[in-house]
């Protein structure tokens, strides 16, 4: 780097460790100032963090305030002095596999509250449907919140063409019950395909809770896998099956769990999350071995509050909301024949307007 550019000092208010201290970082926005709010890599991790620019400083090299290859660099502004905070706006996105995003979004109130379990509801633009998606990990510090979504609809199409720097029009939660994990020493959690997203910050929690957690973990195909080294840093043991055997077990992930508790495995709770035909044989797997199940129920929803009944499942022979009494439920009380039939009575509807997005991203491309 030859030419000049911006350094700023950024102070971390808001972390007791490091509060009062100033960190010099490259600037790559040319119109930072002193009061503006960015995030920033901290650590030995190099984790985002909140903090406040203090000084800038414009020079070159042999003029910056330590040498150049040891500052590392803002990621973003997100509030400028005189501002509002430039709320959802897209900070890191990051392909799974062929069709599983990754993306932190900016949104610090919902950062600071959201649990595992719980669910917010974005829209992509302001004539965008409202969509559920599970919360799969906050970074209280940075503000930032992780979803995990399989690009599968009209809306997870447009929400996958955004890219960092890019915002949402809205981007609502936490909503739902969080998942209850106090007081469980042993879980097995079981997660199929993008339902391991949902499942994997219920496995991190009961791991820094202490809870001796067993994982198995379902895919199609090798090409599918996601997710297997967040799992194996908080499972003492994980499993992972591939239906076509081209990665780890060949089978599904019933077979792995029934082995277990066959061989006289205790577990406190089994967390089943993913495709409903999964979770249904999965509470079929469990019951003759009277093992509790949590399932976590993601059905037809729209305002995420209650008050459509957009969401509703018989649950112990009563109707419930999955948005304000889940999503999470007694495996043994939910039907799945109903839930499955009614989450077919839109298919058709929501291929055609899959069909008429992807047509509308060719023509722009064109």
């Amino acid at each position: 780097m030859n030419d000049a550019m911006y350094f700023v000092s950024v102070d971390f208010i808001d972390d007791p460790n490091v509060a009062g201290r100033q960190y010099w970082y490259v600037c790559p926005f040319g119109d930072v100032e002193s009061g503006d709010e960015v995030l920033a890599p901290l650590g030995r991790h190099s984790r985002l963090q909140l903090g406040v620019v203090r000084r800038t400083r414009y020079a070159r090299d042999a003029e910056a305030p330590y040498p150049v290859y040891m500052i590392k660099s803002i990621k973003d502004v997100v509030k400028r002095r005189q501002g509002e905070y430039m709320m959802y706006k897209i900070i890191e996105k990051r392909e799974l596999n062929p069709t599983v995003t990754m993306m932190d979004i900016f949104a610090p109130l919902v950062a600071k509250k959201a649990q595992p379990g719980q669910f917010i509801i974005l829209r992509v633009d302001e004539d965008g449907e409202r969509i559920p998606l599970t919360v799969a990990g906050c970074n209280v510090k940075a503000g930032t919140v992780k979803i995990i979504f399989q690009v599968v609809g009209a809306t997870t199409i447009k929400l996958n063409h955004k890219n960092v720097g890019d915002s949402l029009a809205d981007f609502c939660g936490p909503l739902g019950r969080a998942t209850e994990t106090e007081g469980i020493k042993k879980a097995c959690i079981v997660g199929g395909g993008v339902g391991c997203a949902i499942a994997m910050p219920v496995a991190q929690k009961l791991h820094e809770l202490g809870c001796e957690v067993h994982s198995v973990t379902g895919f199609r195909n090798r090409d599918l896998v996601i997710l297997e080294k967040e799992f194996s840093e908080c499972s003492d043991k994980l499993t992972v099956v591939t239906d076509d055997g081209s990665y780890g077990r060949k089978g599904v992930v019933t077979e792995p769990l029934k082995e277990a508790l066959e061989s006289g495995e205790k577990y406190d709770m089994i967390f089943a999350i993913g495709p409903l035909i999964m979770m249904k044989f999965v509470v079929a797997t469990a019951k003759p071995f009277g093992v509790p199940v949590t399932v976590s129920m993601n059905p037809i929803m729209i305002d995420g509050t209650g008050m459509c009944g957009g969401c509703r499942l018989t649950v112990g022979g009563k109707t419930h909301f999955a948005c304000v009494d889940g999503p999470d439920f007694n495996g043994y009380d939910v039907d799945f024949d109903e839930a499955m039939e009614r989450g077919r009575m839109y298919a058709d509807f929501e291929m055609h307007a899959r069909d008429e997005a992807c047509n509308l991203f060719k023509k722009e491309a064109e």
